[in-house]
């Protein structure tokens, strides 16, 4: 005759083999550890070089990267990334007034941008050979400046004209600033662990988008 005490031993031995297998599979390892990843593309950044006027203006210029992940799951994943701008340039007027005159200040502005950043990574699908994924996070940028003034003249007559303002440089100076930005993109395989990329990133700063990014590249899984 069976005992109470050995039927809930046997209960309890039936309970942990039919679990067996589920809790294996949730504690497996992902299917990849990590990936490394090099890209090129464009930038378009909003800035203000019109001389403090307040206005963004858009700039494009050349933007090449370079990231590293982790995976914590098949779908998780955390990564870095550094990248760097050609240098851009925007050409700016302003209204001054010199000797109660209307005059008009002509500057020529450059910069260009190096971010690193970090971001969380969500990879939808699982063990196909296309992967997109969503991510958000945030960068930090710096940001290399230099204005050129062009000198503000007056003709006095003709054959004359008299420097009101003289031609100066301003910088380089050094900007740095944290975006947050929103990214999608996708992994499609090439082979088992050789890959193409695509990413696009919108970052935000002064109350709205002041940075799209968009990059191509190739990458490996290890």
């Amino acid at each position: 005759m069976k005992t109470p005490g050995c039927s809930l031993r046997a209960a309890l031995a039936v309970l942990f083999v039919a679990l067996a297998p589920d809790a294996k599979a949730q504690t497996a390892p992902p299917l990849v550890r990590g990936d490394i990843t090099g890209s090129a593309g464009w930038l378009v950044a909003g800035k203000d070089l019109s001389i403090g006027a307040g206005e963004k203006d858009w700039h494009s210029s050349a933007f090449g990267a370079a990231s590293a992940g982790w995976y914590w799951t098949d779908h998780l994943k955390t990564e870095i990334d550094v990248g760097a701008g050609t240098e851009a340039n925007g050409y700016h007027y302003r209204q001054i007034t010199i000797e109660d005159r209307p005059n008009y200040l002509a500057s020529e502005s450059t910069f260009a941008r190096r971010t690193v950043g970090v971001s969380q990574q969500y990879q939808f699908l699982r063990n196909t050979w296309f992967h997109p994924h969503v991510a958000a996070g945030a960068h930090f940028t710096w940001e290399r400046i230099t204005e050129r003034f062009q000198p503000v003249i007056a003709l006095e007559n003709p054959s004359r004209g008299r420097v009101l303002v003289p031609e100066r440089t301003d910088g380089p100076r050094t900007e740095a600033t944290i975006r947050p930005f929103l990214a999608t993109g996708f992994k499609a395989y090439m082979t088992r662990r050789s890959f193409f990329r695509s990413d696009l990133r919108v970052a935000f700063h002064g109350g709205g988008a002041d940075e799209v990014r968009l990059l191509f590249g190739f990458g490996v899984d290890f």
